[in-house]
């Protein structure tokens, strides 16, 4: 089952779906978050405080992916961007919403909830 979650900018709110995979259910199981972002090229990603742990990482995600990795234990929101090392794909902005992203990069924080 997939879960529908929202990623709040403060001005806008973008819509993202987390896929059936073990380290989508256990970022879900944690949620709500909020995350203080670091901006890096396409790309925002920011500390859950939480070691999901590791399952099936891969080196590309698409634009509007999101995606986990334990090095830091991150959330990287990629809108372009290619990853610096592999990550786990956790989920997927709806559409194309995330040309929203690139459209205003200055993001400081996301709060990240089940819609």
């Amino acid at each position: 089952m997939k879960n529908r979650i929202e990623l709040d900018f403060g001005t806008f709110v973008l819509e993202a779906e987390l896929f059936d995979t073990k380290i989508a259910k256990k970022f879900a199981e944690g949620l709500p978050y909020q995350v203080s972002l670091t901006h890096w090229g396409n790309e925002f990603y920011g500390s859950i405080d939480k070691d999901l742990g590791e399952e099936n990482p891969v080196p590309d995600i698409p634009p509007g992916g999101i995606a986990y990795t334990s090095q830091g234990n991150y959330v990287c929101i990629f809108f372009g961007q290619r990853p610096a090392w592999a990550v786990e794909y956790i989920g997927q902005m709806m559409d194309d919403h995330w040309e929203k992203l690139a459209a205003n990069p200055a993001q400081a924080s996301v709060e990240i909830r089940l819609k």
